[in-house]
């Protein structure tokens, strides 16, 4: 057996009700903490009310950042750090999904008295998703409480902002929750389309993951774990939204892929999605990757054709490489992720924006002819 590393130090707590948690779990970090959220008055208004009763049930002082949007920026974080500083705060909880988590992840981990956020320093310093390095002196904890079943930012080492047109992604041991609550109870009013989109997400962190050169015995059989709940219960999610037991397969599918995510790394439709959300920030993730998935499952059958039958065969689908790709055409359907792309409206210029990326020319590796062709398979179907 080959050698392998697998490190996830969050503590995650899966199942319905387990919010009701944070009442034992927050006293142990602080008397302060930064709530991170999107507006408190939006959709999901019913849930912030009562984590709010919870942590103030806890004796703890709440403030509030709920400025956040999807693709967040730079300039969130740092207003996020701001209001930290200003409210003196113990610690950080982020309620929400992957982009909630990701700037709330980002706040407690770059934290600082002088509020001043060296950007450049950063993004040359953590950039790294397996190096293990000190976390700055300043760093807060961090709470996430997953309100989607995608992004597996409950349980990774990342953080994706946007920098201008550009994505950027952190990544260090300490962007990891210190506890996670996965409560499938808080994704019943998960709309159709953040359903499809998410979920989808959970599936390429899976896959690709099990495709990639970090596989091992653990991630394999959690990749295979995943991907087989996301396509048995993606469909049946979108169908009736407040079926609580598909709600909790799809929650432990994005949990596993997330896992397999922070260990394994992902492949290409990732900074190519990613590309496409710098420049179209209205795109959301997940949509992102269901425009590039359709190219690149043509492109790695024929790179990896045995992992693409151990999947099949895992699904009980035919041993050959083009079964499963069909499986993944089906879903598109059924999800209507196929109609992503139509309805994104890419404008032209938006379309040379995207193809003029110095990223598809320096993505690693060293293919570039083929991964500029990848994205033009995608956008110009």
């Amino acid at each position: 057996m080959n050698s392998f590393n697998f490190f996830v130090p969050t503590q995650i707590r899966f199942g319905s009700g387990r919010r009701k948690e944070l009442k034992d779990i927050l006293p142990l970090y602080g008397k302060k903490c930064l709530m991170v959220s999107r507006p408190l008055n939006g959709s999901l208004k019913e849930t912030f009310e009562e984590i709010i009763s919870i942590i103030r049930s806890a004796n703890i002082e709440v403030s509030f950042f709920d400025e956040v949007i999807p693709n967040p920026t730079l300039e969130g974080v740092e207003k996020g750090v701001a209001l930290a500083v200003a409210h003196q705060v113990d610690f950080v909880i982020g309620i929400g999904g992957g982009s909630v988590l990701d700037t709330a992840k980002l706040i407690a981990f770059l934290f600082n008295e002088n509020i001043n956020i060296n950007w450049e320093e950063a993004k040359s310093k953590y950039d790294n998703p397996f190096a293990m390095s000190p976390k700055p002196e300043a760093a807060l904890p961090f709470i996430a409480v997953s309100t989607t079943s995608g992004t597996g930012s409950q349980c990774t080492q990342a953080a994706v902002v946007s920098d201008t047109k550009n994505k950027v992604t952190f990544f260090h041991s300490a962007l990891f929750p210190a506890v996670a609550i996965v409560d499938p109870e808080l994704m019943l009013s998960v709309p159709s389309s953040v359903t499809a989109a998410t979920g989808f997400d959970a599936f390429t962190h899976a896959f690709e993951s099990f495709l990639g050169n970090r596989v091992s015995p653990i991630t394999e059989q959690m990749s295979l774990q995943a991907i087989k709940l996301v396509v048995q219960n993606l469909p049946k999610a979108i169908k009736d939204p407040n079926n609580i037991k598909v709600r909790s397969n799809l929650a432990w599918a994005d949990t596993l892929a997330g896992m397999c995510l922070a260990n394994g790394g992902a492949d290409l439709p990732h900074p190519l999605g990613e590309i496409i959300g710098g420049i179209c920030s209205r795109i959301a993730h997940g949509d992102t990757l269901a425009i590039v998935y359709p190219a690149f499952l043509k492109h790695k059958e024929r790179i990896a054709p045995k992992k693409f039958i151990k999947v099949a065969e895992y699904l009980g689908l035919e041993s050959d490489p083009s079964s499963l790709r069909n499986c993944l055409i089906d879903l598109f359907k059924v999800t209507g992720l196929n109609t992503v792309l139509e309805k994104a409206k890419i404008s032209k210029e938006e379309s040379n924006d995207i193809m003029r990326h110095p990223l598809l020319i320096n993505l690693q590796p060293n293919n570039s002819e083929t991964i500029v062709q990848l994205m033009k398979d995608s956008l110009y179907k």
